[in-house]
């Protein structure tokens, strides 16, 4: 009746969380069998009983039953001998223990009876004058049934004894087949603490090899054995070295492996005598190192080891693998969802979670795979910027604490103009397998999380990138941006007028979830270089429950460069996400203004304002005006409010013969320039002839030399749809077709249409005809085209 006490307090407190309510009286408890102190005998030396086994069957849940007072147990017992002819278990070998761990009189064991060659059954019962006074059985009481009289019948190699426990009146669980009693050949086990990552060529130290007797107590008790030889698999290497020891217990010693007497060592081969290690019941074996001379990626060593006489035991020991550097996410996170246009504080939207990205880990298959030579990027997506660094931890360099590694962080971002973050070679100490110069052996290990802000009209993943000429590109997805709001507008074609001029169709504003948007946030819509003339009219739907002061939309015709509309929220929206649509916009029209689209921003004050304000993960030494370096510092033409693109197109008409463009433009393939008129201008991706032999120019940059307004080419990426527009006509051309739309009529191309290094290309005559430029040239021998080479 031993070891019961911690075991069975474990369990009381265990079950004692589960609410009593949980069990109703139906009599169908539940129990966990285990078998305490399982024997392990070698072959010639099994006793006749096996002594010093237990049982023990532990009531996980219970009640108090006054309709069932005892349970009915079956035991069946494999490989022993016949129950009805050799007496083995008598009622006096099975107990109870209360819920403390003690015996208890509040139950008897009755009508024990062997009912076959392997099985017996016995009744629990409790006693009528127990001390509750009622019929019960609690939770954590122990059933024990003692096996040390058990004989095993078949005693060679391999063989074993086991128990089975079931009940009509209990669900048991691990009830079956349970090892009491084993037969094990002499010999020897060994086992590592872990297995370890090795590169090739490389070296690393294993984990403690432990040898141990199979059977027995010490090695003395084995058969023939005088010495020890261990035996590496091919292309692998062993390396000693003077912290190479082995040690045993009962007071055996630890020695270093060189002095020990008979050792000898070749390359994939250890030998020495077991001396004054026979006393020991355990040899233990540390600092010895594998190097895999030329075993590849995925390949395993295993080290053989032999004990003189007895059988040889294998264990794997180290894995190579790459030699490289890997970024993971954790896949089973969920990747936090962040709203776009608003700081940390998520200022103008009720949204109360962090900003924090899922946690990144950067580190090495193999210490030394991490050069710290070269230098290496983190980037986020244009428009997100990162505002802190949080638990940085680099594991297994001299940047030991927080601090430093917040530091390191702060001067990466610096580094990398606050886009990316940029370290700098020799900012962290390499690892080495050696441990050269006190350099760790482990690999290193980066661990951080990133707190994110993203521009408002960023909607999507944040994929991490890494680069860097000492690792391999790598992408993890850490976070995603969605929108508090989405606008809904459609592209108005509009003739210059002068006052009142009414747009044609509605803006609807639409909140992403209910309750998202704070009472007194302000929605402001301005246009690019128009006023609005009058409020329009304002509707709100009936289900959400928002509701906008005053009831209508207001004009603002002193705060912003072109005169605004505006509404504010009254009163949050609770069952629904809020639909806001106005209608009824009217425009301020100068007749002066070009012919062209122009864009319908939307700001929210209290919201995007506070957004520009956010200071970013910011260094020490980089302030701007003795202030942190704020998102509106980096870079304040970036941030974008365009809540429709091309809102308003005015279509007055204009020329439209051969001589609307006049302006001399040239294009010289593989040149990252062209010439319009006399200026030289900078191209991003240069003009190219395809597989198919057409010359393809940049639609973008050609029509902007010709002399359309840069605002008049638009792209819709959803469609990847390019639109150019001058005079009174739309042109439009999408990826992959050969076709060109110009007010709606379909002109055939020769060449389909083009993106490269994401800028669309056209075929040189397909262009022209789009844009109605008929003096086109192409001079073969300096592959340079010409529009317009004549005007």
């Amino acid at each position: 009746m031993k070891k019961f006490l911690s075991m069975v307090m474990a369990a009381a407190m265990v079950v004692s969380l589960v609410p009593a309510t949980a069990f109703a009286a139906t009599g169908d408890f539940k129990a966990t069998a285990k078998v305490i102190d399982a024997q392990n005998f070698p072959v010639d030396g099994v006793p006749a009983k096996v002594g010093g086994s237990e049982l023990q069957l532990t009531l996980t849940t219970g009640d108090s039953l006054r309709t069932q007072d005892k349970m009915k147990f079956t035991v069946t017992l494999d490989n022993v001998k016949d129950l009805e002819t050799v007496t083995q278990i008598e009622a006096n070998d099975i107990f109870v223990l209360d819920e403390d761990g003690k015996v208890t009189k509040d139950y008897t064991v009755k009508d024990f009876d062997v009912t076959d060659e392997d099985e017996f059954e016995f009744v629990v019962e409790e006693k009528d004058d127990a001390e509750s006074g009622e019929a019960q059985f609690k939770r954590g009481i122990v059933i024990g049934i003692d096996l040390s009289g058990v004989q095993m019948d078949k005693v060679s190699k391999g063989k074993t004894a086991t128990i089975t426990i079931d009940s009509d009146d209990a669900t048991i669980t691990n009830g079956d087949d349970l090892v009491f009693a084993s037969v094990e050949a002499e010999g020897i086990k060994v086992s590592v603490k872990d297995t370890v990552d090795v590169a090739t060529e490389e070296v690393a130290e294993l984990k403690e090899i432990k040898i141990e007797p199979a059977v027995g107590d010490t090695f003395a008790t084995m058969k023939g054995s005088d010495e020890i030889k261990l035996k590496l698999n091919s292309g692998f290497e062993f390396v000693v070295d003077g912290d190479t020891y082995v040690e045993g217990d009962n007071g055996t010693g630890k020695y270093n492996l060189s002095a020990l007497q008979g050792y000898e060592y070749d390359d994939d081969e250890i030998v020495f005598e077991m001396g004054a290690y026979t006393g020991a019941s355990v040899i233990k074996i540390t600092g010895l190192q594998v190097e895999a001379t030329s075993a590849k990626a995925g390949s395993t060593a295993t080290v053989r080891v032999y004990a003189t006489g007895n059988d040889t035991v294998s264990v794997e020991v180290a894995k190579v693998v790459d030699y490289t550097v890997s970024m993971t996410v954790d896949e089973d996170d969920d990747v936090p969802v962040i709203y776009s246009g608003v700081n940390v504080d998520n200022k103008g939207i009720t949204d109360d979670s962090d900003h924090e990205s899922l946690e990144v880990t950067i580190e090495e298959s193999f210490a030394g795979a991490w050069n710290n030579s070269k230098d290496f990027t983190l980037s986020v997506p244009e428009g997100v910027y990162i505002t802190d660094v949080v638990n940085a931890t680099l594991e297994e360099s001299d940047l030991v604490d927080a601090a430093n590694e917040k530091a390191w962080f702060e001067a990466a971002y610096e580094e990398g103009d606050y886009v990316d973050l940029t370290f700098k070679r020799r900012g962290w100490t390499e690892t080495d397998p050696n441990g050269n110069g006190g350099a760790s052996k482990d690999p290193a290990k980066l661990t951080f999380t990133l707190e994110l802000v993203a521009d408002p009209n960023f909607e999507g993943d944040v994929v991490l990138k890494l680069t860097g000429d000492a690792v391999d590109e790598q992408e993890v997805t850490i976070a995603k941006f969605v929108k508090p709001y989405v606008v809904e507008a459609q592209q108005n074609d509009m003739q210059i007028d002068y006052r009142n001029t009414e747009i044609p169709t509605s803006v609807v504003v639409k909140e992403a979830e209910a309750g998202l948007w704070e009472k007194d946030t302000k929605f402001v819509l301005t246009l690019d270089k128009i006023n609005f003339d009058d409020e329009g009219t304002i509707a709100v739907d009936d289900k959400s429950g928002l509701e906008i002061k005053d009831d209508e939309v207001k004009l603002d015709s002193k705060n912003y460069e072109n005169d605004a509309i505006y509404f504010t929220v009254d009163s949050r929206s609770d069952d629904e996400p809020a639909v806001v649509t106005i209608s009824g916009l009217q425009l301020y029209m100068d007749r002066s203004l070009p012919a062209g689209a122009y864009d319908l921003d939307l700001n929210v004050e209290g919201m995007n304002d506070l957004y520009e304000k956010q200071v970013v993960l910011n260094g020490a030494n980089d302030k701007v005006e003795n202030d942190d370096r704020r998102v509106e510092d980096i870079n304040d033409d970036f941030v974008s409010y365009t809540a429709k693109a091309g809102f308003v197109n005015i279509v007055t008409a204009g020329r439209e013969d051969t001589d609307s463009f006049t302006t001399k433009v040239v294009v010289p393939v593989g040149e990252s320039y062209l010439i319009s008129g006399e200026n030289k201008v900078e191209i991003p991706v240069p003009a190219y002839i395809n597989a198919a032999g057409y010359t393809m120019l940049p639609l973008r940059a050609v029509a902007v030399a010709l002399g359309i307004n840069e605002n008049n080419v638009l792209w819709d990426q959803t469609t990847r749809t390019a639109t150019v527009m001058y005079g009174s006509k739309i042109i439009n051309m999408t990826y992959g077709q050969k076709v060109v739309y110009v007010n709606g009529a379909m002109i055939p191309a020769t060449a389909a249409v083009e993106i490269t290094n994401d800028r669309m290309f056209l075929g040189l005559r397909d262009l022209g005809n789009a844009l109605g430029v008929t003096d086109i040239t192409w001079d073969a021998a300096t592959k340079t085209a010409t529009l317009n080479g004549n005007k």
